[in-house]
């Protein structure tokens, strides 16, 4: 299905996400749809990608319920990432703080639509940015 959805350039960045993540990633674009049957393809592009930061550490369940349950308020993602940011050891709290800043350099990378970076960058933060696409994901994915 995703791949149908998204062009090679982010589809290259689908497929390394972890399969737990590009299935969590699938229903929350389904799921987009069927609230949003006008939604654009840039939109569920975006929610496509939306966690594909994460799989800059290896998926390990329990942590990924550990940092989930620390309900720690996530921050805006709005500040520079460290020069060797592709290459760093992340801890599994970094990348639930940074994984939707680390998505949208991941993208950008990839060569993705500059559009589909920003929701991703924005989908943790949407009210700081005031962005309706980022929100519209935002709501989706707290459904799952």
């Amino acid at each position: 299905w995703a791949a149908q959805k998204l062009p090679q350039t982010e589809y290259s960045v689908y497929v390394r996400m972890d399969a737990r993540d590009r299935e969590h990633a699938v229903r929350v674009a389904q799921k987009l749809l069927e609230l949003h049957p006008n939604a654009s393809d840039i939109l569920v592009r975006a929610a496509l990608l939306h966690d594909c930061g994460k799989m800059l550490r290896r998926y390990i369940w329990l942590e990924r319920i550990a940092v989930g349950l620390a309900q720690r308020p996530i921050a805006a993602s709005s500040s520079p990432l460290r020069e060797d940011w592709s290459t760093h050891n992340y801890s599994a709290l970094e990348i639930r703080l940074l994984h939707p800043l680390l998505g949208a350099a991941l993208v950008r990378l990839a060569r993705g639509d500059a559009r589909v970076a920003e929701i991703v960058q924005r989908h943790h933060n949407p009210r700081v940015f005031n962005d309706a696409d980022a929100m519209a994901i935002h709501d989706v994915d707290e459904l799952e």
